[in-house]
């Protein structure tokens, strides 16, 4: 648990949300504390910050300001991580060994050949569905996309014709990509990327399933071992390929469809969607309470090419080459 006591206004007691289930609140915090993350480590300390705020056992952090919260998350993700891509399992200290590998590779270019050393990396930055997003559009804003945000809308029951408009939007001009920042608040997080012409990708992690590399077919950190339905969705929607026209509009439908439905009928849904048709994740869903609302946050990406360049060059999806990008730095 994560109190907070300068939020406690906000936050019965201070206490902040789970954030890894909390879509809506991440995204929120996330923007308030994003000049306080120090440079080369926002996500290393955003990802701290999620899992003591998901932890259930152990001591609750406390502090008294953000600015001590960032702090302390930044100092313990230099120093404490250890776990596979669910945090809840990241509590448990280093060795001293790895630590000195972990240290010396962040200290030098923040590249190391020790396995587990990478997948704690990995983890700090992509284990989040929303940490994913986040840091697909901060890396194409470091290199020099140029991106600028509108305030994100929420869609609920008897607005899915405004929730279509928003999912069918297209980038201002020609010489822009569009990123549609999407979250189903209580459940998941991902970005549609949209060209000029049509062509659309989406770029997502999930939270105790899969990194984004893993979606986008770099590599094969799927936790556990990956279903026939979740590989079928990945051919169809994912590996960096453009979603075809048929599947988009059948995705679309579907997204529309949750806001007016009960969250059991949401979970029957889930199983076609390409996110996680995991079946302990489908019954989740289906306990949930309260209405499903869906939220649409839009950045103009308005120099791509800029940051196409700066990660490599080549055509196709931006967010493959931001995932990439990262994977190196």
């Amino acid at each position: 648990m994560l109190f907070i006591a300068e939020d406690k206004a906000t936050y019965p007691g201070g206490q902040i949300p789970n954030l890894e289930d909390d879509e809506k609140a991440y995204g929120e915090i996330a923007e308030r504390i994003e000049t306080l993350l120090p440079k080369g480590f926002e996500g290393d300390a955003l990802g701290q910050l999620v899992t003591w705020s998901a932890t259930r056992f152990g001591d609750a952090k406390r502090f008294d300001t953000w600015v001590d919260a960032v702090k302390a998350a930044t100092d313990y993700a230099r120093k404490g991580f250890a776990g596979g891509p669910d945090q809840r399992q990241r509590d448990q200290a280093l060795d001293g060994a790895v630590l000195t590998k972990l240290d010396t590779a962040l200290a030098s270019t923040g590249r190391t050949d020790d396995k587990q050393v990478t997948l704690r990396d990995k983890s700090r930055r992509w284990a989040n569905c929303g940490l994913a997003a986040y840091q697909i559009r901060e890396q194409l804003k470091a290199k020099g996309g140029e991106l600028v945000g509108k305030p994100a809308e929420t869609f609920g029951a008897g607005e899915g014709d405004d929730l279509r408009k928003a999912l069918l939007a297209t980038p201002a001009s020609a010489k822009t990509v569009l990123l549609l920042d999407c979250q189903f608040p209580q459940v998941h997080n991902f970005v549609i990327e949209v060209h000029h012409d049509g062509t659309r990708y989406l770029a997502q992690g999930y939270q105790g399933a899969y990194f984004a590399h893993w979606w986008l077919g770099l590599d094969d950190s799927y936790a556990g071992t990956a279903g026939a339905d979740i590989l079928a969705l990945r051919d169809r929607y994912g590996r960096g390929r453009p979603i075809s026209p048929e599947d988009w509009a059948s995705l679309v439908d579907s997204l529309v469809t949750t806001i007016s439905s009960t969250w059991p009928q949401v979970a029957e849904q889930w199983r076609t969607l390409p996110f996680n048709p995991d079946r302990q994740e489908v019954d989740g869903i289906k306990g949930r309470s309260g209405s499903p609302t869906f939220v649409v946050e839009a950045f103009q990406v308005c120099n791509p090419e800029a940051a196409r360049e700066a990660l490599g060059g080549g055509g196709g999806s931006l967010s493959e080459l931001a995932t990439r990008g990262l994977s190196a730095d």
